[in-house]
């Protein structure tokens, strides 16, 4: 497991969280590799916390699908599959079909302007895998429809399997998926600072049924090269 190199603890963080959120970041990021092993030595050492917030994170990380315990045995990031993440897809899709369409009538000038904001980076040329990375078109777009319509049940959900769709947009065999969403989310953020929600939602059904499901096609044409 080769050990990023951070910066020492945050005092300011409870120290559970402060690992859980630096192991997050490795596998999101593609620091650390999906199927790559995960040895408890190694990571107390790289975050200099003990064991105990260690195996706290990695359970966290084990109930969002990022991390695979077998206990006795190993503890490793989790390989991409397609068919899982061509249901989470789906699910996400039409979770946020549902948000977008119910947030559009409550965002307020400053969402519109956060919208617009994250609407010019990504139709701006700036490096796709760099937008990604800085969550430009997942969590961030998404983030502004799921605040304003203030449901801790579906914020919670966007938290948990958001950083999932990120990792693998991060991982992906090619960058043409994320090519492919931008129309479907410039059709969404122009819709939704228009108030057409009829074409917000279209635009965001686009992105997740879309150009997304072109994400899984090109895993799974990947996985039947390696079989």
């Amino acid at each position: 497991m080769p050990v990023p190199a951070t910066e020492a603890v945050n005092p300011r963080r409870l120290i559970r969280d402060e690992v859980f959120l630096r192991l997050l970041d490795a596998i999101v990021d593609g620091d650390l590799l999906p199927g790559e092993q995960l040895y408890d030595a190694e990571i107390e050492k790289w975050v200099g916390v003990s064991r105990t917030p260690v195996r706290e994170a990695l359970n966290q990380l084990a109930g969002m699908g990022l991390v695979e315990i077998l206990p006795q045995k190993r503890t490793r990031v989790t390989p991409i599959d397609p068919e899982r993440l061509r249901g989470l897809i789906a699910t996400l899709g039409t979770l946020f079909r549902s948000v977008v369409r119910d947030a559009t009538p409550l965002l307020t000038d400053g969402d519109k302007e956060q919208l617009l904001a994250l609407l010019a980076r990504m139709n701006s040329g700036e490096d796709l895998a760099a937008l990604v990375k800085e969550r430009a078109a997942t969590e961030s777009v998404m983030s502004v429809y799921v605040r304003r319509l203030d449901n801790k049940t579906i914020a919670r959900l966007a938290t948990r399997h958001l950083p999932e769709i990120r990792r693998a947009l991060n991982a992906a065999p090619s960058p043409a998926s994320f090519e492919a969403g931008i129309p479907f989310l410039t059709a969404t953020i122009e819709a939704s600072v228009a108030g057409d929600v009829t074409k917000a939602t279209e635009g965001v059904s686009g992105f997740w049924n879309t150009a997304l499901a072109q994400l899984v096609d090109e895993y799974a044409a990947t996985a039947k090269k390696e079989i």
